[in-house]
């Protein structure tokens, strides 16, 4: 028979330990795991909003890698990064993109975000795509990035021929 001391005991063992896992933080940083997420939803909310952007997070050494098989797949450093893919894509819309969905998840130092956005191009139509990026974390830098995206239409923006 289980004593009530014995009982309590237990109790308050398992009770401990579950709430040094909830709010867990890491020893290297000292920020909880759950700030990465908040992190990037806070950019995301910045984006929206137009005060910021989750590009903001990145490390000047990151690697971002577009998933696929067309001629913009492949893992970019930052320079031909922004100037292969950012500056002209930003030449051909009219407004800047805007995320108008998301959701947020963590593993790790992973955080995953699945999104929607839209803009209008210089030729008045609509751009419209849906993404999923994996951000890895290095302290409170995302130093590489894996995007999935609708590659047809990214690609259909950026071979748009300029006036």
């Amino acid at each position: 028979m289980i004593k009530p001391f014995h009982f309590l005991a237990a109790i308050a063992l398992i009770f401990t330990v579950s709430c040094s896992v909830v709010g867990q933080t890491s020893v290297e940083n000292g920020t909880t795991a759950q700030s990465k997420k908040v992190i990037v939803e806070e950019s995301f909310q910045q984006w929206q909003k137009g005060t910021g952007s989750p590009f903001e997070l990145l490390s000047e050494d990151m690697r971002w890698t577009i998933s696929g098989f067309n001629k913009y797949a492949g893992t970019y450093t930052r320079k031909p990064f922004e100037e292969k893919l950012i500056k002209p894509f930003t030449k051909r819309i009219a407004a800047p993109l805007k995320p108008t969905q998301w959701k947020v998840y963590q593993d790790g130092d992973v955080v995953i975000i699945h999104f929607d956005a839209e803009t209008t191009l210089i030729n008045g139509k609509q751009y419209k795509n849906s993404y999923a990026w994996f951000f890895t974390f290095e302290s409170e830098e995302v130093t590489s990035v894996t995007a999935f995206l609708d590659m047809p239409a990214f690609e259909k923006v950026l071979e748009m021929k300029l006036e």
